[in-house]
């Protein structure tokens, strides 16, 4: 099967994983990157996504590419993974030629942006988060599917010892509930470090900038890294509102021991205990700390059992498999 693919192609990224699933399961991709430009400043790529948003029209007529594209390589699906920049009228034109559309969103409710997809004819919307499921089934009487994100066996999978490095990693952006959860956790001396992109300058000084390492990690590293750490936290944005986040598959996939902030979507996903570690507020997520920080074989024992769940239950091949069945 020919199958497009709108989303942003960067190394361990969403739409990434996305494609390299799609391609180990014998389909034709093609690749379409993000449905805006992109450019390497942030301010060239701000003042675009302004420009464009004011503009619908202008905007709709740039990413006429996607419909050339997609006839032209003959595309029998069309997913998109680009948040909320797919102009309406692009999943329109698609329809109307015989191609069948789906979306698949990533992230928390807060990045929803202008829910252009709302508007969009697709065959079907896939969401990580119930909650959102729930309200748009209930109420709008649109094609909405409940679909979490997922790991790549290829390259999330044990690379190397459990637990030979005794902290706990954090591997993200820093927004200022994240920070302030880690500052707390270095005053109660949980020893920390901290990889993704830059840290934010406008979040100030903090103990938390001298447990980063600047460094992101992709792929094997990321592997290597989550696997021979004690433990991985793994903080969910306020707006994460039963919903996990991709870090918690891909940690586990990695066969590393996760501490994760509890949300009612877990305990469907992995065995509370067993297979991951949960807690519901800063004490409880103190104690997890000290145990897998202190606990013999404790980290080799989660990660082991976690990582076999993730690959037997939450790859991207059964979740594109849900997808594509849905449009058959």
């Amino acid at each position: 099967m020919r199958i497009g693919v709108i989303g942003q192609i960067t190394q361990d990224y969403f739409a990434d994983n996305v494609v390299d699933a799609l391609q180990r399961m014998g389909h034709s991709v093609i690749e379409f990157g993000s449905a805006r430009p992109q450019y390497r400043h942030r301010l060239s790529n701000w003042i675009t996504m302004t420009a464009l948003g004011a503009l619908p029209s202008f905007d709709e007529q740039v990413q006429q590419r996607i419909v050339r594209g997609a006839i032209s390589s003959g595309c029998e699906i069309v997913l998109n993974l680009d948040a909320a920049s797919l102009m309406p009228g692009i999943v329109s034109q698609l329809s109307r030629r015989g191609i069948r559309t789906a979306f698949w969103f990533p992230d928390c409710v807060a990045n929803m942006g202008r829910h252009l997809m709302l508007l969009a004819p697709y065959d079907a919307l896939f969401f990580k988060e119930p909650h959102v499921v729930e309200h748009l089934r209930a109420n709008l009487g649109l094609p909405v599917y409940y679909l979490p994100e997922a790991c790549n066996p290829r390259w999330h999978r044990p690379l190397t010892a459990a637990g030979t490095e005794p902290y706990l990693v954090t591997a993200g952006n820093m927004y200022p509930s994240r920070v302030k959860l880690l500052e707390r956790l270095i005053a109660k001396g949980i020893p920390l470090k901290l990889y993704g992109t830059e840290f934010p300058r406008w979040i100030g000084e903090t103990p938390v900038r001298g447990a980063h390492t600047g460094q992101c990690i992709f792929r094997k590293e990321k592997a290597r890294v989550f696997r021979s750490a004690a433990g991985v936290l793994n903080t969910l944005h306020p707006a994460e509102i039963a919903g996990v986040n991709a870090r918690l598959f891909e940690a586990t996939g990695c066969g590393a021991a996760v501490i994760t902030e509890f949300r009612p979507a877990i305990p469907e996903l992995f065995a509370v205990g067993e297979e991951v570690l949960v807690y519901h507020d800063f004490d409880e997520l103190v104690d997890q700390a000290a145990r897998l920080l202190n606990e013999v074989g404790l980290t080799t024992a989660l990660g082991d059992a976690a990582t076999q769940r993730a690959h037997r239950d939450h790859t991207y091949e059964l979740r594109l498999s849900s997808i594509i069945g849905k449009l058959s």
